[in-house]
């Protein structure tokens, strides 16, 4: 049996009438940059979210960096941080995330997660501020928000800015709000494999801050404040108007789409949960999972246990093998204490297959192996 991390030709299948229907709409208007759609769904996005702002651009990486631009000049009256100015985040995460952060001109300091749910640890911000820390960009890991009450005493105690890397749990909630806004701004992706994803790269944040949203508007054009006046270096990161088709579409059955993730999920933690080598996924009522990934700690033979599985059709991965810190590309980074937390996690993480397609069949053939297995 094939069991895929996700099957999008069967996401399409049932949405295709929906897809096709939005498309004819852009291939009537042939207006493709900044058109109707991308304004209608930015609207529906806000709506859904439960944010006053939200805009679409070219991607989640382009998203982070914008929101970290418009900061610059909104608090700080520049088009980009300085060296010393430093932003705290996780090395247990996609390049993207402290990326981003050196190219805004800042840098970046990695401190350690919590081991039940891979997220940035807040006890370890605190230990890592000083006079130089401007801001927190905690990540929505996997599909599950962060400790955000926590994060959010911190930064308003010392005066920073929290920008949300939301990339991965569109939807997700922590206690009544939606992740990506409950800080200053959140950065969403749309790249294909997110649980709301387009037909190539886009992006999306959102925001209740209108004087960003606003910088955030002219920077993803340019830089300009009217047509061939730029004000700002700004970028080419405008989200198009074809890929805001094929969100608008999606979007109607994003909860649905999550419900049955969870769905998915609930059935794995069931049984996999019996087994004393594994440990799934925390469930908590202040969080509302939306299993982007479905990822279990494996407390032996994990590389194993991945080769047995691919063996046999189920496609796994390990999300993510090399932390930012071990990274060439941020070897000018700070650590922020010992990352232990970390560097055990990434020797025993594992991902099993999850979308909202998955038959029971397929369920039981990827427990049934793992149980053979131990």
């Amino acid at each position: 049996m094939k069991v895929s991390l996700l099957d999008l030709k069967k996401e399409y299948a049932l949405l295709e009438n929906d897809i096709q229907k939005q498309l004819q709409d852009c291939f009537s208007s042939q207006h493709w940059i900044l058109g109707e759609k991308v304004v209608e769904f930015e609207k529906r996005a806000a709506q859904y979210l439960g944010a006053k702002h939200a805009v679409g651009v070219s991607s989640g990486t382009e998203a982070l960096l914008l929101s970290l631009r418009a900061l610059a000049i909104k608090l700080k009256n520049k088009e980009f941080f300085d060296k010393k100015d430093e932003i705290i985040t996780t090395s247990f995460t996609f390049v993207a995330t402290a990326e981003t952060i050196v190219r805004s001109g800042a840098t970046p300091v990695f401190v350690d997660i919590c081991p039940d749910t891979f997220n940035i640890d807040p006890e370890k911000i605190k230990k890592a501020i000083n006079k130089n820390t401007i801001g927190i960009l905690p990540v929505h890991l996997y599909g599950l928000a962060c400790a955000m009450d926590e994060i959010k005493r911190i930064a308003k105690e010392h005066k920073l800015f929290i920008v949300e890397d939301t990339a991965q749990a569109f939807g997700a909630r922590y206690k009544n709000e939606k992740a990506g806004t409950i800080g200053d701004l959140g950065a969403f992706s749309f790249f294909p494999s997110k649980n709301l994803g387009g037909w190539g790269d886009g992006g999306l944040i959102a925001t209740n801050d209108q004087a960003l949203f606003d910088l955030i508007k002219v920077l993803r054009d340019h830089g300009q404040v009217s047509r061939y006046d730029a004000k700002y270096i700004g970028y080419n990161a405008r989200l198009d108007s074809i890929q805001a088709a094929i969100l608008l579409a999606k979007l109607k059955y994003i909860e649905k789409f999550n419900s049955l993730r969870r769905r998915v999920a609930n059935k794995y933690n069931k049984y996999l949960g019996k087994i004393r080598e594994l440990t799934v996924p925390l469930e908590s009522d202040n969080y509302y999972h939306v299993y982007h990934q479905y990822s279990v700690k494996v407390s032996k033979k994990r590389d194993e246990l991945l080769k047995l599985l691919n063996s046999k059709g189920i496609e796994s991965r390990v999300y993510y093998p090399v932390p930012l810190h071990k990274m060439e590309a941020f070897k000018r980074a700070k650590v922020g204490g010992p990352l232990k937390n970390t560097m055990d996690i990434i020797s025993r993480i594992l991902s099993l297959p999850i979308h909202p397609f998955l038959k029971d069949a397929e369920i039981k053939y990827v427990i049934d192996n793992i149980y053979d297995f131990f």
